[in-house]
């Protein structure tokens, strides 16, 4: 049975592993085989499978987290190149200074 636990637990941290990569497809895979897996059969066993389920959740909510604020600030710094773009003046060309 320890056996079992053990690969319950590897396998929930590797799911961890790839939420904090941000290898969803991984994520999704891993996490689509946990409920076909039977629980650990006591309940020290349980709870420490618990333990690192709740561990892997929390690592996958703040990868999501991290992902979405690091979008945002793209998306702004996009905006604001863009923005810049249509009010910088025309470039001068240093050929239009020949002419004085």
């Amino acid at each position: 049975m320890a056996s079992q636990l053990s690969d319950a637990i590897d396998r929930v941290a590797w799911l961890k592993e790839s939420a904090r990569r941000g290898d969803w497809i991984s994520a999704a895979g891993l996490a689509a085989l946990l409920p076909r897996q039977m629980p650990p059969p006591s309940r020290e066993e349980l709870d420490e499978y618990l333990r690192h389920l709740k561990d892997a959740l929390t690592v996958a909510k703040a990868s999501r987290a991290h992902a979405a604020s690091s979008l945002v600030r793209l998306q702004a710094a996009a905006r604001f190149n863009h923005a810049c773009r249509d009010f910088a003046p025309g470039r001068q060309d240093f050929g239009d200074l020949a002419d004085f």
